[in-house]
């Protein structure tokens, strides 16, 4: 995606009331960390073990955040309504050859903005319309359900997630 569809995207999610959407730095780290726990405990319960929720906090992200940051492998945006993170997407470029080479790493929303359409104007600030690939938890229709609106398909290949043992499915959008 060029410079100036970035420009249009962004315009387009600052345009909602009160919201901002910006590039982070090493001072979000903890903020992102502490949301990213919260959204976590609410939106995986039920797929991921509640002793895995428990056990990883908000140090142990923030040590991923960080590390994130400082090797300059993932872009991450950050929206805010006020001082209040309400969404974060992350992507860059995986080594891969079977499918494209740009990945959305990570996308968390609040639970009171699903349904707004910020999850998916944060997948279009991130990769726009570019070609993209995603791993989503195999036990996640929600997930599975709102990737296939923005245009993903599960295209047949998994693994396991290393950090919580559980299956993923990679979803490709060409």
């Amino acid at each position: 995606m060029d410079k100036d569809q970035h420009m249009n995207v962004s315009q387009l999610l600052e345009s909602e009331p009160g919201l901002r959407v910006r590039a982070v730095d090493a001072s979000d780290v903890t903020a992102i960390a502490d949301f990213q726990t919260t959204c976590w405990r609410e939106a995986y319960r039920g797929v991921v073990s509640q002793a895995y929720l428990d056990r990883v906090d908000v140090a142990d992200r923030e040590r991923r955040w960080s590390e994130r940051l400082a090797s300059g492998t993932r872009r991450i945006v950050l929206a805010e309504i006020g001082a209040t993170v309400v969404g974060v997407v992350s992507w860059g470029l995986a080594d891969v050859d079977d499918v494209p080479a740009l990945e959305l790493m990570s996308l968390y929303v609040d639970a009171d903005q699903r349904g707004t359409g910020l999850a998916g104007k944060l997948i279009h600030r991130a990769v726009g319309t570019s070609p993209t690939h995603l791993w989503v938890f195999e036990d996640n229709p929600r997930a599975k359900g709102f990737y296939a609106k923005q245009g993903f398909r599960f295209d047949g290949h998994g693994k396991v997630d290393s950090d919580t043992g559980l299956w993923e499915q990679r979803f490709v959008r060409r």
